[in-house]
């Protein structure tokens, strides 16, 4: 018979919750067979008062009702006494109210908690922009913002937006403010070398400018955020980007923008050898007549019109569409404009033949690539996670709760939940360093960052070494201060991160960090570095490696050539055969064989 099943029916529900527990530590089972357990974890909780974990079940599996206010009662008496466990439950029944979208209740619970930003998103997710610009101006004005510029601009933003929802007459003035702020937080950001900082800045204003029908906000936004995109290599993600800024001026129905932003995509495109240019050349060439037809219906001069139409036609031309530019010049024909240039634009149209044709349409942007992409809600998340200042159960909880994240991402974050909320401050620090690094979610880098900042050498140690399961960005501002800690087994850890932080972005903090000079372990970090680039597999990384073989500085010339003899990936043959006269005459051999390797893999 089942322990667990006979401890219920029993009424036994201690050795019941015993066995459950085990149960819900195997978080690799399919989902109903898991969530029955939770369920039943629930219900046995439930019978013996122990709502602290029963909520955290409750929020994992998605429902909406809560304990009501008579079953939190006494954890809310608890916590206005000072409970330091009471707080941490009321704050998370809170946080579990809003991801169940119960807003209302859970600017209350928040209040409680005392945790303002928290309160003043739930009351705007609530509809209640009032009480939430009047708590956004009160925090504006206190002590917790001084020296934090970035957090006091995300603020700004918030508090200009809900008095623009309400039609307050100071709007427009906030909303400038708020936008200034953010433009000079950019700034900032941008010459500490902090560019992913940088870059959320820059899609608040582009934000900011979408809310408020400010194409030159808009405009300012998505051309910053391109630029870093581009400047760190991320090919894809610079054309997805602008992508979504040709969807955004076409909106606003900016087709001079249009054309002019899609022909400098384009250009893109021919540097960084990917297949889209001449789709994205044909496409500005249909915005130039897009924008000659407006220009047309307004009344603009006849000669905005036809510089317009002498774009779309070199734009045609540079893909083979003849027809369509004769129809370009034919249209040029057709304006009030000096007899010399309608002239020239009959000589044209001449020369292109009776019936001229144009060329099969080029491949295009795949459709994954011209999608919006989903950017997460900065000017909220980082102020959250600002005011949760790392505590580990409630940066969980968030993780727990949110059904974005993959089950098994939950079910770990979900695990920590309960543990702290059975243990409370019993837990060793040690312990909750392993629990968020399993969890393996953006959010818990927080966490983490709060307990390297406050620990001791030892679990300074272990948050360093738990950095490389997390392998995004921000991971390596951590990282890069680990490599300078003065404990000595602190550097060891995060060099041995370095070399598991393997992801295509990771490129340009992996160069960082080899070519720092301040480093106490240059040695063992630099080599660490320059083994994870050699993993990466992309020309950015390839051409560094060889870099290496030409300067011919000892150990890293060994790195190098290791990395480039075992590279896996076949699209990189033709930049390795490029490489091969490039590199001194001892190294080549390596370029050849691995060339070679290569080659049978393709046959």
């Amino acid at each position: 018979m089942d322990p667990r099943r006979g401890a219920l029916r029993a009424g036994r529900h201690a050795d019941a919750q015993i066995y459950l527990r085990q149960l819900v530590q195997v978080v690799d089972r399919i989902d109903f067979e898991y969530e029955e357990w939770l369920r039943a974890y629930v219900d046995s909780l439930r019978a013996t008062g122990n709502w602290g974990e029963g909520m955290a079940c409750l929020s994992y599996l998605g429902a909406r009702e809560m304990p009501g206010p008579d079953i939190m009662r006494l954890y809310a008496q608890r916590a206005q006494a000072g409970d330091a466990d009471a707080i941490r439950t009321v704050r998370l029944y809170a946080i579990y109210l809003s991801r169940a979208g119960q807003h209302r209740p859970a600017a209350s619970w928040f209040e409680l908690g005392g945790m303002p930003v928290h309160r003043a998103i739930a009351l705007e997710r609530a509809g209640d922009d009032g009480a939430a610009s009047q708590l956004w101006a009160r925090m504006l004005a206190g002590d917790a913002l001084v020296d934090r510029d970035y957090e006091r601009a995300l603020m700004k933003i918030n508090y200009a937006l809900c008095l623009r929802r309400l039609g307050h007459e100071r709007a427009r003035q906030a909303i400038a403010d708020a936008t200034t702020s953010v433009e000079e937080v950019a700034d900032a950001f941008e010459s500490e070398g902090l560019r992913e900082r940088a870059f959320d800045c820059y899609q608040l204003i582009a934000r900011l400018g979408s809310e408020t029908r400010a194409f030159e906000n808009v405009a300012e936004g998505y051309l910053n955020s391109v630029r870093i995109l581009r400047d760190d290599g991320l090919k894809l993600d610079a054309l997805r980007l602008y992508e979504t800024f040709i969807a955004m001026a076409r909106e606003a129905g900016e087709f001079h923008a249009v054309a002019s932003i899609l022909r400098e995509a384009a250009d893109y495109c021919t540097r960084s050898g990917l297949p889209y240019a001449d789709d994205l050349r044909w496409r500005s060439a249909e915005a130039w007549i897009k924008a000659a037809t407006e220009a047309l219906a307004a009344g603009h001069p006849p000669q905005i019109i036809e510089n317009a139409c002498l774009a779309a036609a070199e734009a045609f031309a540079s893909v083979r569409a003849f027809r369509q530019v004769a129809e370009s010049y034919r249209k040029i024909t057709t304006l009030d404009l000096p007899a010399k240039n309608r002239e020239r634009a009959l000589r044209l149209i001449r020369r292109l033949g009776d019936q001229p044709q144009d060329a099969p349409r080029p491949m295009p942007v795949p459709e994954f690539l011209r999608q919006l992409p989903d950017y997460e809600e900065v000017w909220y998340v980082d102020l959250a996670e600002w005011e949760l200042g790392g505590d580990p159960a409630l940066v969980a909880a968030g993780v727990m709760a949110d059904r974005r994240f993959p089950d098994y991402v939950r079910r770990h974050a979900l695990l920590l939940v309960l543990e702290l909320e059975r243990r409370g401050q019993a837990v060793p620090p040690l312990e909750i360093v392993k629990s968020l690094a399993v969890v393996r979610a953006y959010p818990v880098i927080a966490g983490l960052e709060a307990m390297y900042r406050h620990g001791d050498a030892s679990l300074r140690e272990s948050v360093a070494a738990a950095m490389g399961a997390l392998r995004f960005k921000r991971s390596f501002g951590l990282v890069s201060q680990a490599l300078r800690d003065p404990s000595a087994p602190v550097r060891k850890a995060a060099a041995a991160s370095v070399e598991r932080l393997v992801f295509p972005h990771a490129f340009e903090p992996l160069r960082r960090i080899f070519e720092a000079r301040d480093l106490p372990d240059p040695e063992a970090a630099r080599k660490a570095a320059l083994t994870a680039i050699g993993k990466i597999g992309s020309v950015e990384a390839l051409d560094f490696l060889c870099d290496r073989l030409r300067e011919g500085e000892q150990p890293f010339v060994k790195v190098a050539s290791t990395a480039i003899s075992e590279l896996p990936n076949s699209e990189l043959l033709p930049y390795l055969r490029r490489q091969i006269e490039f590199v001194p005459a001892e190294h080549r051999a390596v370029l050849e064989d691995t060339a070679q390797r290569l080659e049978h893999r393709l046959r």
